[in-house]
C-alpha cells in the first residue's frame, strides 16, 4: 500500500509481499516489488509506503524494500505485524533506524487466553506486548517520532473481547486503534459491542477507528469511521 501526504490519500497498488500459501507464505521477491514502489511514488512525490502481507517483517528482503523505498523518496514508511518480530529489541531500533515511523500491530484478543489460539501461537500476544514497548523505547532512545498503532480484527470470536482489547492496548501506549470489521459483519448484532470499544477508547484517552461498516450502523459513533492515521499521524 502506498498512501499520499495530500489530506489522508491512501493510494493501493497492485501486488502485495507475499501470496498465501496453503501452509506458508510465499514471498515475491524485492525486484517485484520496487518497480511498484517507483510508479507509485511517481505519481505522488509525497507519498508514503506501507508494508502489508501475512507478515512483512518476515520477508527475507524486508531491510532491502526498506532501503529501497527510503531511496526512492518515500517521505514515511510503515508496516503491519503481528507484532513478534519485534520482541527483539535489535530489530525494533533497526527497523526505525532505516526509516519505518509507523508500526501497527494486530492482536486478536486482550490477553495471551483468547488472543493466542486465534493466532495459532503460542506466546505470541505477550510477543507482541514486548514488541510494542521495544518500538516505543528505541523510539525514544533515538529521539524520534514513531506511530504504534493497534489493529483489531472483527469477528465473533473477538467480538465480546472488544473492550477489553482497546483497554489493553491503551495500556500498551499505542497511539490509536483500529477495528477491521469485515464485509460479512452482522451489522445489529455487532454494533453495541463495537460502541462499547469506541467508548473505551475514549475513557482511556486512546482513538479508536473502525473500518468498513456503514455510517448508519455506527450511529452516534460515525465519527470513529474517520482513521486519524490519515489525517496527522504519519505527518
Amino acid at each position: 500500500m502506498v498512501y499520499g501526504s495530500e489530506k489522508a490519500t491512501w493510494r493501493r497498488v497492485a501486488g502485495v509481499l507475499a501470496q498465501a500459501a496453503a501452509s506458508a507464505p510465499t514471498y515475491r521477491h524485492a525486484a517485484e516489488i520496487m518497480p511498484i514502489i517507483d510508479e507509485a511514488l511517481a505519481v505522488s512525490s509525497g507519498a508514503g509506503v506501507f508494508f502489508l502481507g501475512p507478515e512483512p517483517l518476515e520477508h527475507p528482503e524486508i531491510r532491502q524494500l526498506i532501503t529501497g523505498a527510503v531511496s526512492a523518496g518515500t517521505q514515511r514508511i510503515g508496516v503491519r505485524t503481528s507484532g513478534r518480530p519485534l520482541a527483539d529489541a535489535s530489530s525494533a531500533d533497526e527497523l526505525i533506524s532505516a526509516g519505518v515511523r509507523v508500526f501497527e500491530v494486530s492482536l486478536l484478543g486482550s490477553c495471551s487466553e483468547t488472543h493466542d489460539p486465534l493466532a495459532g501461537a503460542e506466546g505470541s500476544f505477550a510477543a507482541a506486548a514486548i514488541g510494542v514497548r521495544a518500538v516505543l523505547d528505541a523510539a525514544e532512545a533515538r529521539g524520534v517520532r514513531v506511530v504504534v498503532r493497534g489493529r483489531l480484527g472483527v469477528c465473533r470470536h473477538t467480538l465480546q473481547d472488544l473492550p477489553a482489547a482497546v483497554r489493553r492496548f491503551a495500556e500498551m501506549r499505542v497511539t490509536s486503534i483500529v477495528l477491521a470489521c469485515p464485509g460479512t459483519l452482522e451489522s445489529r448484532r455487532f454494533a453495541e459491542w463495537i460502541a462499547a470499544a469506541c467508548d473505551t477508547g475514549t475513557v482511556n484517552r486512546v482513538w479508536v477507528a473502525v473500518s468498513d461498516l456503514a455510517l448508519e450502523t455506527l450511529g452516534d459513533k460515525a465519527l470513529h469511521a474517520v482513521d486519524v492515521i490519515t489525517m496527522n499521524e504519519a505527518g
